[in-house]
């Protein structure tokens, strides 16, 4: 009773799980489609809001710049007063253009251009359009007036100007008005869609609950039915109960299958078991023979196989001697074999070495001769230096001439002065002549100074260059001397590997040599120990066959016993079934 509750339990929450998924998916749904209602009602008032008020902004400009040109034309203001209201004036009337133009922008971004106005049926883009012709007029017949200078009470009130004003005003009215309704119209529409699309997912959401729940039902039912009637022929069958009436008809389905499966099993089971009883008898007396006739074989192959087991061990203590001696060769042979590829090894890589040897070798002449060219160049910067130190002491020289010729110039340019000073007027300008003189003496002699000093700095660093190049050139000599010494040094080397390498090629050709003797012995070794292993074979392969004989007699025997067993056993238990 347990395991039927269990089944059913099962069978009911496999049909309310998808059912409660269902409902879940179908709510969840509809709170997607609301937030999605509200979202888009949200953007449509926003959008309707930004462009109303952007409308409403302009029209408030364009009253503003009406203002504005009405104070212009009335005559009552100063100088001041109308500069400030004419740039009033055109502020407005730029600040209008870019308001209508950012409103007609996201009506033109959100698609609405075309929506048209509920009484004069024109669109927005229409509405637009009029508005700028009409204010367009406007604008120039106001900068008109403002320029020639007209004023008075029939200039401010001008009909006609106040017309084109007001037919300006009127298209922007009508794009508010057409907003409105659009908004008021897309939030209706999108409402109703929403309680339309709820009432028929609730609806959708009831009838497949009830179709499931009365499908479910009977589904169940007849499940059970079945599971019933299976429980019900299985107890009995376990009881040795065989004599279970079939049923008259069956469903035309999976179940009507099953139940026809099962009483065609229980049919077979029934005939299975009636033969089984009728032969068994029959192989119990058959075991008894075939147990007698397989103990008499065993004894004699018995005998056989003893004497046949001697004589393989005797042919197996000769064939393990030629085994052990031939791979006793056979090490001989590989270690003989491996000594010689070492030596061929060896002789690769003192071939290797000669080579890199020599080119050590070359190279190390290279570089000898690269240590003498720099000696060279390095001969030649010191001579290069030592010019350098003669001109710059010529330099000094003339810098001390030039510091001399100043100081007497400066010595002159004062006489000068005092000779100027005692011829009084007559001596001015001869005195003019003397300051300049004496003060290009003192430039003179500045530079001079200058020159000395940069002399003296010149002198410094040559004589520090020079200090260095002979340590370079004492350093290249030590080097030119050490690679000499290297340079021996790899002729030797080299004369050395060159005679290794001689040698090992001459270990290599005898290892070879003793290989291949090692491999003909091996050879032949290995042909007795094939021949004996051959003898030891059949000899096995006799005795096997001996044994093989003497071990099937055997389970002849053992199973001709388990045969007595299993027929008793099987005669127990045909026993308990009814079948009459």
């Amino acid at each position: 009773m347990a395991q039927l509750l269990s089944v059913r339990l099962r069978l009911i929450l496999l049909l309310l799980i998808p059912s409660l998924m269902y409902v879940f998916t179908s709510v969840y749904m509809l709170q997607m489609n609301h937030s999605t209602a509200e979202a888009l009602t949200s953007s449509l008032y926003e959008t309707a809001d930004r462009s109303t008020s952007l409308i409403l902004n302009a029209d408030r400009d364009m009253y503003q710049a009406l203002t504005a040109y009405q104070l212009l034309v009335s005559g009552t203001l100063n100088g001041e007063e109308k500069a400030t209201q004419l740039k009033a004036l055109q502020e407005n009337i730029e600040q209008t253009n870019t308001r209508v133009g950012q409103a007609v922008a996201i009506l033109k971004e959100k698609q609405l251009l075309q929506t048209a106005h509920a009484e004069t049926n024109t669109t927005i883009e229409q509405n637009a359009a009029d508005f700028q012709v009409s204010f367009d007029q406007w604008v120039k017949g106001a900068n008109s007036v403002v320029q020639s200078g007209a004023v008075g009470k029939g200039v401010v009130n001008d009909p006609k100007l106040m017309d084109v004003f007001e037919k300006g005003r009127a298209p922007l009215n009508r794009i508010g008005e057409i907003m409105d309704e659009d908004a008021h119209r897309s939030i209706t529409d999108v409402e109703a869609k929403n309680r339309t699309t709820a009432r028929g997912v609730y609806i959708g959401v009831a009838v497949v609950l009830l179709s499931l729940l009365l499908l479910g039902g009977v589904v169940i039912r007849k499940i059970m039915q079945t599971v019933r009637r299976i429980l019900d022929v299985t107890d009995k069958i376990a009881a040795g109960d065989l004599r279970i009436q079939p049923q008259q008809t069956y469903a035309r389905d999976e179940f009507g299958k099953i139940a026809q499966a099962i009483d065609l099993m229980l049919n077979n089971m029934k005939s299975l078991i009636g033969t089984i009883a009728q032969h068994t008898q029959y192989v119990h007396d058959a075991s008894n023979d075939l147990s007698d006739s397989s103990k008499e074989s065993a004894r004699a192959a018995e005998h056989v196989a003893a004497n046949i087991q001697e004589m393989a061990q005797e042919v197996e203590v000769q064939a393990r001697s030629s085994e052990e001696t031939s791979r006793a060769i056979e090490e001989m042979a590989i270690g003989i074999q491996r000594v010689a590829e070492n030596a061929s090894i060896m002789s690769d890589h003192s071939t290797h070495t000669s080579e890199h040897a020599g080119l050590g070798h070359t190279m190390l002449v290279k570089l000898q001769e690269q240590i003498v060219h720099m000696l060279n160049a390095v001969e030649q910067l010191s001579g290069t230096v030592q010019s350098l130190t003669r001109k710059s002491d010529q330099i000094g020289e003339i810098a001390s001439s030039i510091t001399s010729f100043a100081n007497q110039t400066n010595i002159l340019s004062l006489n000068a002065s005092i000779e100027a000073a005692r011829a009084g007027e007559h001596g001015k300008g001869f005195s003019v002549v003397a300051n300049e003189i004496r003060k290009l003496a003192s430039q003179s002699l500045a530079s001079a100074d200058t020159i000395n000093q940069l002399i003296d700095e010149t002198r410094v660093e040559i004589a520090s260059v020079s200090t260095s190049m002979a340590q370079t050139r004492q350093e290249a000599s030590e080097g030119s001397r050490l690679m000499t010494e290297v340079n021996q040094s790899f002729d030797t080397i080299h004369s050395s590997v060159t005679q290794i390498v001689t040698q090992i090629h001459e270990t290599s050709a005898i290892t070879q040599q003793m290989s291949a003797s090692s491999e003909e012995i091996s050879a032949t070794m290995d042909h007795a120990a094939a021949s004996s292993s051959q003898m030891m074979t059949r000899s096995q392969a006799v005795a096997a066959a001996t044994e093989e004989q003497l071990a099937m007699m055997e389970n002849i025997a053992a199973a001709s016993e388990q045969l007595r067993t299993v027929v008793d056993a099987l005669t127990g238990a045909v026993a308990v079934f009814k079948i009459k």
